[in-house]
Formats: structure tokens, sequence, C-alpha cells
């Protein structure tokens, strides 16, 4: 009796899943189908399969609106600001897990309390600020919101897995006189590996996919990100939805790539910072 219960709920479960991915699912496949669709074939039968693979949607993005450009940009703003990022965010963590100072406590639940403040809040007050010092329609401008934006989630998350790390190790490398930046560099960065690829991969796909913060600070079309162009497509070509589909079906397969490579660091890292 237990065991017909017991796989009668595992049944419920599976059944549940199974329907949360297929509603998962679902957009990247629509996409992926309409991209290749000519408009006239799209507009009759929206969602029948194509009747032939038709791949000159891809194409016109192409010779269009200089894809190799646009991704060229995004990956050059997500990687400048990964590295930013991270070379404030790892030394602040290792303070607050392993280091103390007057106030730590009190800094620390500061920063944590800038995550409870909504984004949209900063808009106003950022942009003034970035146009009186005239980084406004200039990539540093992007790199530096994406990266400060991200700072206090990243501290936190990687705090809560240094505070895991053995002290003894720590001490240990101190005796055998190794300075600050080597026992980062040698010990603390190494251990924290895990949890930095999590987080990176966090913020990296974050960062792909905002439309908001580059849609701001950039208005030259050389500096724009692959997701600024998509909506640009949508403004420029609003009746020609499977060229607007293909955009945004190329636009997603980046972040999607990086979940499927980097998913054991993902589970390794949320692992060890849900058990400390």
């Amino acid at each position: 009796m237990k065991t017909a219960s017991t796989k009668m709920i595992r049944l419920l479960i599976f059944i549940v899943l199974a329907l949360i991915a297929i509603m998962s699912m679902y957009p990247l496949f629509y996409m992926a189908f309409s991209s290749m669709k000519p408009t006239i074939e799209y507009i009759k039968h929206p969602i029948a399969l194509p009747e032939t693979w038709y791949f000159d949607n891809f194409k016109a993005l192409f010779y269009r609106f200089s894809l190799v450009r646009l991704f060229g940009n995004t990956v050059l703003y997500v990687g400048l600001s990964m590295v930013a990022c991270l070379v404030v965010s790892v030394p602040a963590a290792y303070a607050f897990a392993k280091l103390k100072f007057r106030f730590r406590n009190g800094f620390y639940v500061a920063m944590i309390a800038t995550m409870t403040i909504p984004g949209v809040t900063f808009i106003i007050p950022n942009y003034l600020l970035m146009s009186r010092i005239g980084w406004t329609d200039h990539i540093v401008s992007v790199v530096v919101i994406w990266a400060v934006s991200a700072i206090p989630s990243t501290v936190f998350l990687l705090t809560s897995l240094m505070r895991g790390m053995p002290d003894e190790v720590l001490e240990a490398i101190k005796m055998d006189g190794a300075k600050y930046h080597q026992a980062m560099i040698k010990v603390v960065l190494p251990m924290s590996l895990p949890g930095v690829v999590t987080v990176s991969i966090f913020n990296a796909t974050n960062w792909w996919n905002d439309l908001l913060t580059p849609l701001i600070y950039l208005q030259s079309d050389h500096l724009k990100t692959v997701t600024v162009a998509v909506a640009t497509v949508l403004n420029r070509f609003s009746s020609d939805y499977p060229l607007l589909l293909s955009g945004l079906l190329l636009a997603s397969l980046p972040p999607i790539a990086i979940y499927i490579i980097f998913q054991g660091f993902i589970r390794k890292g949320l692992v060890i910072g849900a058990v400390k």
C-alpha cells in the first residue's frame, strides 16, 4: 500500500515537472520553428511546423545587422563587467567571512540591505551621474552599472561559501610566510572556484538579457548589444515576425549554452553555499 502511494506521488511529481518543462521550452521551440518560415507561410500557419527549412531570415540578420559586431559588443561588456565585479567582490567576501574588524556585521547588513531596493529607483540618479562625468554613450557606463549592481549579491553568495573554509588551512599558509595576495591566489580563489563560477554564470546571463541598461546609456548603433538590436528589429520590421523571432532565438542561445556547459559548477556551487 505504501509502495503504491509512493509511486503515485512520484508520478504526480513527474507530471507536474514535465508540464513545467514543456511550458518553459515551448517559447524556444516556437521561435526555432517560426524563424525557419517565410513571412507568408508564418502568417498562414503560425503554429504549424515549417514546410521547408528556410534559413534566409538568419542570413538577413547577418548582413543587415552585423551580428558579429553585436555579439562581440555583448561579450566584451559582459566580460569586463565580470572581471570588475569579481575584483571587488572576492576580497570583500573574504573580509566579511574571515577577517575581524570593527563594524563588520554593520557593513555586511548595510550592503545586503541594498539588494532589497528596486533597481528602477537608481535609473535617474545613475544616468545623471554618468552624464555629469561624461560616460554616457560609452561602454564604461554599462560596464560600471552592471558590475556595481551585481556586487551585493556576489559578495553575499561568496561570503556564505568562504565561511565554510577551514581556518587551519588559512593559518597554515600564513605561517609559511605567504602574503595577502598570495593567500588569495593560491588558496582562497581555488577553494572558492565553484561559487565564483556559479555567481559569474548568473551575473553573465542577467547582463546578457538586460535590455534597459544598454538602451539607456548607449545611443550609437555601433555600441549596441544583441538584446538592444533585437528591440531595434522589432521597431523597424514590426510585421516581419520570422525575422524578429530569428533574432530572439540567436540572442537566447548563448545563455542556454552557458547553463548547459557549466551546469555541474552551478549544482556544486549552490550545494557548497547551502551547507556552509
